[in-house]
Order: structure tokens, then sequence, then C-alpha cells
């Protein structure tokens, strides 16, 4: 239940007078399709529910020339258009045309569901507590507004300063923390905390768009007004029905290359490859060990057509360095500038030129899927120790190291250096942490512990802490992934190594199958993971059955940007 405003405000409350500011400068297309009741978009209905907060007087949005359809003139809204947008742009054009009300209203103008209950309880709140800055917490991001006193988004912009920083959906949280303590916060809690589920209601993608259009259709009968959720029904409309938050692939592991210059000893691949056991493949090395560069630009570009976007992780298997044709790989997502590109490298057979060259192909920043940089790679060391080093994958130590260090100069946030954490190596992984936080440029920030996999009990335990949840939930994998072989296969998962030998579930082919047809044949292992869930939940026993090697996995709960 979303809390009341005390009686002894009302009078305060009945005179006050709110502005709503709408950001509509860098909104996706999505935005603008009319796919909500009455034939509106989430754009309209954002112009419309801002109408609905508590004390609203006006709505002030914020854009560029030519960015919103249609006459300009009709809009119930007052227009500043600049050519570009910065962070403190934005906080002075608030400070500015603010001037005159007791409260700012601010959000983006893309989120159709603007809760005008939410935000009268965050009024309510701010008022009282005589609040500078107000947010709400728990809720799915688009639900609420943030929310400003007067005069704060002046102070804020001269904290600012003249910083260049783009405007995100975090821009004005992000100056606050500046000088956090300065100012007198407040924020309205969900009485169930949905952050878990990582929800994004704004129509900024087409796999958001189709969130908000099925999370609209569920809604009916639960908690909406004219056929628009309310934050208040949103955890019944996720508890039970679950299947809508599978909406379209964002992470896209693809396989390369077939050799490998390792053959680790916490790695199952060297078992399924049909590699030698130093990870050089059997054959001469060439044909059907490496990917065709068509037949990967073949596969960007499916993808580009049925998710609109998405992060292409290379390589899911095997080594890209030693692709001979690796650096036109890097070029081929990184000229597409709706993917972002992930590379995953033992660290062994990159010269320095290739990563030169792999810097200067980086494009100038700008949004990329799940707020990425274009390019990031994550270099896998798993110790600091050479003997040890050997001891789980084999030669090469001071090569890995070294282009790890270089990475970490020629990509200071986008290069991480990963140990996996092992039972009875705590002290290596410490000797790990903390001689890389020496040497990265950004500190622990670059530096991934990561947890140790059995891929279904193909692989000795060898976990070092349970840490899954309490109570099972739906796989996170089987919902955002679609991993790629290098024939074309589509396992359900990472995890199916049976389809490394043919075998397996196996969703399709990518070469003979469209990818919604791929997709769709994951929805009904989708439908058994959630069904299960449900009955986890509460029992305090896994009396639930998963299907298949399923029921063996604890990497349900772990989650790829």
């Amino acid at each position: 239940m979303l809390r009341s405003v005390p009686s002894r405000f009302d009078p305060i409350l009945k005179s006050m007078k709110a502005f709503a500011f709408l950001y509509g400068a860098d909104l996706r297309s999505q935005a603008f399709q009319k796919v909500f009741p009455g034939g509106k978009s989430a754009f309209d209905l954002a112009l419309e529910r801002v109408r609905l907060f508590p004390h609203w007087h006006k709505t002030v949005l914020l854009g560029r020339e030519g960015d919103f359809p249609g006459p300009q003139a009709v809009l119930p809204a007052e227009l500043v258009l600049k050519p570009r947008w910065t962070r403190r742009d934005l906080l002075a054009a608030v400070s500015r045309f603010s001037q005159g009300c007791d409260l700012s209203y601010f959000a983006w103008a893309d989120c159709p569901f603007l809760d005008p209950e939410l935000s009268a309880a965050l009024a309510a709140r701010h008022v009282q507590y005589a609040a500078e800055y107000s947010y709400a917490d728990g809720w799915p991001y688009g639900f609420a507004p943030e929310l400003l006193a007067p005069g704060v988004a002046g102070i804020l912009a001269k904290i600012e300063g003249d910083e260049d920083n783009p405007v995100e959906r975090d821009s004005i949280f992000a100056v606050v923390q500046k000088d956090i303590n300065s100012f007198d916060i407040e924020t309205e809690i969900s009485p169930v905390d949905l952050r878990s589920h990582r929800l994004h209601l704004a129509a900024d993608s087409k796999r958001n768009l189709l969130l908000l259009s099925r999370f609209s259709a569920a809604a009916a009968g639960i908690a909406a007004t004219d056929g628009i959720p309310r934050a208040a029904g949103a955890a019944e409309i996720i508890e039970t029905k679950p299947e809508i938050l599978r909406t379209l692939p964002v992470f896209y592991p693809v396989q390369a290359a077939r050799p490998c210059p390792q053959s680790c000893a916490l790695c199952p691949y060297p078992a399924f490859s049909g590699l030698r056991t130093d990870g050089s493949p059997e054959g001469d090395g060439t044909g059907e060990d490496f990917l065709d560069p068509r037949s990967f630009e073949e596969i960007l570009d499916r993808i580009l057509a049925f998710s609109g976007d998405g992060i292409i992780d290379l390589s899911l298997w095997g080594e890209l360095a030693l692709h001979p044709r690796r650096m036109e790989f890097i070029r081929l997502v990184l000229e597409r500038p709706q993917l972002a590109l992930v590379i995953e490298t033992s660290g062994i057979g990159w010269s320095g030129q290739d990563l030169e060259q792999a810097a200067a192909l980086v494009p100038a920043p700008g949004p990329r899927p799940q707020g990425l940089s274009p390019l990031s790679w994550i270099v896998s060391l798993d110790t600091a120790d050479p003997l040890r080093y050997r001891e789980l994958r084999g030669p090469g130590f001071t090569e890995a190291v070294e282009c790890a260090k270089k990475l970490l100069s020629l990509f200071p946030g986008d290069s991480y250096v990963q140990a996996l954490r092992t039972e009875g190596a705590e002290d290596d992984i410490e000797k790990f942490y903390r001689g890389w936080k020496e040497l990265a440029p950004r500190g622990n920030s670059n530096i991934i512990i990561q947890k140790y996999d059995d891929f279904c009990g193909c692989l000795q335990k060898k976990q070092a802490s349970d840490i899954s949840p309490v109570e099972r939930q739906s796989c996170w994998h089987i919902m955002r992934d679609l991993p790629v072989l290098l024939d074309g296969t589509v396992p359900l998962c990472r995890e199916e190594l049976s389809a490394l030998k043919r075998g397996g579930r196996m969703l399709g082919n990518i070469y003979r199958d469209s990818l919604e047809t791929i997709w769709s044949r994951g929805e009904g292992y989708y439908a058994e993971h959630c069904q299960a869930a449900r009955q986890d939940m509460g029992s305090g026993t896994k009396k639930a059955v998963y299907p298949g090697p399923c029921a063996e996995c604890d990497e349900y709960y772990t989650y790829n940007f």
C-alpha cells in the first residue's frame, strides 16, 4: 500500500504549484510507436500521465528540433530545444524554467506507465520532510518521477560544473551523489522489492517496447487505469504472469574459433571439443575450425533485424585471437552502433599491434545496449601465481599478464582481469585481487571474481560457497541469452555441452531457421522454469522438477550484462 498524505499537510499541498519536466532529446523510434490502448504511443502517454501528477501546473518538454513527430505547436507542453544536451544543460534548464513553482517532477518522455498514485505518495513524503530530492525505490524503472525542491537544480548545475557528461537515465542522481551529504533526500520504498527482476519500463528498445505491451495486457483485471498498469499491481503481475518477462534476447555469445591455446583444468570444453590436449584442432587448422566473416556478418544482420540491438560475446568457446581474420570480426561489430562487443580471451595470441588496432577501431562514445561501451575485454587469468597458472591453464602466464596490462592501458574503463573462485583457493584469490587492484587504472572496478561453474555436474563440484538464492528463480540465461556455435547450432544455453557433439537440447540452426522460430522454441523451457519456481516459492524445500540438466545447474541466477 502507498502511504497517504498526513491531513495536516492538506492545505499546503492544495496550494502548491508543480512543474513536470520530461526529457525527450534521446528517444528511440519505439517511443513513438502506437501500440497502447487508444492508439497511443509511450510518448503520448508520458505527456498525459504527468498531467495527473499532484499539483501539476504545466509540462516542460526538453528536446531537439525535429525530435518529435507531428506539428510541435500542438504538443501539450512548453518546448525547450537545444542542438545538444549535457547534464549541466539539463539541470540549468530545469532551474531556469522552474521559477515560480514549489516542486519539480522529472522523468523521461518514453515512460508510459508514470503513476500518479505513486507520484502523490512521493510528493507527500517530499513535502512532509522538506526534502530537496526524492525518488522511488524498489519498483521497476518507469513508474515514478524524481522530485526536486525549488533551487536544487541550480545548485546541482554548479556542482556539475563544466563537465561534458551526456544525459543518461540516472543523471540527476549521479550529480546528487557528488555531494550527497549536503542534500535532504527522501525515498518512497516499494512494499515488495522488485529490483531483482531488472525491469526497464521505458520504450527505448524493441525488447522493452514488447515488455511494455505485454505488461499493459497483463495488467487487465489486476491493477490498471485505462489499460495502463499501476505501480501497486506490478508485483502481482510479475508473480502471476512471469512468462511475459521473456521478450527478446540481448546477449549473443558466438563461437568464432574451435581451437584454444590452452586446455584448462576448470573448463569442460576440452572434453567436448575434440581438440588435442594442447588445445589445437585435429584438422589442418582452417575451414571448419573458424567462422567465416561473411557468415558472422549474416548473423549480426539477422540479430539486428530480430532484436534491434544486442551484446555480442566472442568467443563462446575457443579463442578469437587464433582466428586469422580476428580484426575483421571486431570491425564488423563496431561499425553497427546498435551492437556492443565483449571479447572474452585467455590473453594468448594477441599482439600489441592487434590491440592498438582494436582501440583505433572503436568509434566515438555513443549509446550502446545496456549502457556498455562499444568494446569491452575480459582476460581470464584465474591466478597471480605462475606455478598455479601452469597447473590450471598451462603455459602462457607471462604473455597473458602482459596482454592484460596492455588492455588496461588502452581500455582503462572497459577491460577486466578475471579469476575463477574455487574451493580451497581463497588465499590465491585474495593475492590476485590485491595485486591487480594496485595495477588496474580503476582499482577493483577492473577485477572480476567469477563464480565457479561445474556445468550441470560435468566437472567436479568446487564451488567455494553457496551463493544461490533461498528460493530458486527462473533462469536468466534462457530468458536473455541466445548462444551460437561454430556450425550455426543454437543450444538452449551455454551449459548444454552436448550440443558440441550434435546432441542435447538444441533450438535450431541460425543458418537454416529464422531467429523468431529459434527463440520461440525456448518459450516452453522458460515456462517450465516459471512453473517450477512458483512451486518452490515459499515451500522451504526444493521439491519442483526442472527440465533436463537444469535440475543440476546453479547458473540460473547469474546474469550477463
